[in-house]
């Protein structure tokens, strides 16, 4: 009897795991059926989360937040690195084409808000669209998930695309622009291109932070 008992019981509970299953593809269906056709407003919530963590590690290379060479002036220099160099290291040839700053929090984040809002760096006015390197040696145009107003939305529409209007991001996508032809520029001379490491205080070869 307990051996018949335990197949039942194990019948029942698959049972109630399949009913369970096909419940909630119902209701996601439903939920589907009736999402409004409205595309989402971006808007930064102005939280700072993005300003308080700066500092990225890539393949033990440390990482600050990305600069222009005409966005040095935004901070300190003893809190400025190069980011991005390309030619010989150490020959008269050496070009820098991009800079950090070495601070895991931002120093201009102030009472909630940024100093320099206006003159931010490119890469502050992206976000959260950011640029990430394929597998292919591709950049690819993509959201940081991490930021909070993304994630907002994010559990509203429970895993699905985030139907954000283009023209929201608008100008985000400019600051994109910018960013992103260092990374091209880097790319395009990868054998000669290297990138300052934070932690080591040496320079690496770039293309040795991309391997897997």
């Amino acid at each position: 009897m307990p051996e018949i008992a335990n197949i039942k019981f194990s019948s029942l509970y698959r049972i109630f795991k399949r009913a369970k299953l096909f419940l909630s593809l119902v209701l996601k269906a439903i939920w589907l059926i009736h999402l409004p056709d409205e595309r989402i407003i971006y808007n930064c919530i102005n939280c700072g989360e993005c300003c308080k963590r700066l500092l990225i590690e890539r393949q033990g290379v440390l990482k600050g937040l990305p600069l222009l060479p005409s966005e040095k002036i935004l901070f300190h220099e003893g809190i400025i690195k190069p980011g991005f160099g390309i030619g010989e290291s150490g020959s008269r040839n050496f070009k820098i084409i991009s800079y950090q700053m070495t601070r895991g929090v931002c120093p201009n984040h102030i009472y909630n808000g940024c100093s320099v809002w206006t003159y931010r760096p490119a890469i502050c006015r992206a976000y959260p669209i950011v640029p990430v390197i394929s597998q292919g040696m591709k950049i690819v145009k993509t959201f940081d998930m991490t930021c909070t107003a993304l994630k907002d939305y994010a559990s509203k529409y429970d895993g699905l695309p985030i139907p954000l209007e283009p023209m929201s991001v608008e100008s985000e996508r400019q600051g994109y622009d910018e960013v992103v032809k260092i990374t091209e520029a880097a790319l395009e001379k990868i054998d000669k291109t290297w990138f300052y490491d934070l932690r080591t205080k040496k320079w690496v070869p770039f293309k040795n932070m991309l391997s897997n």
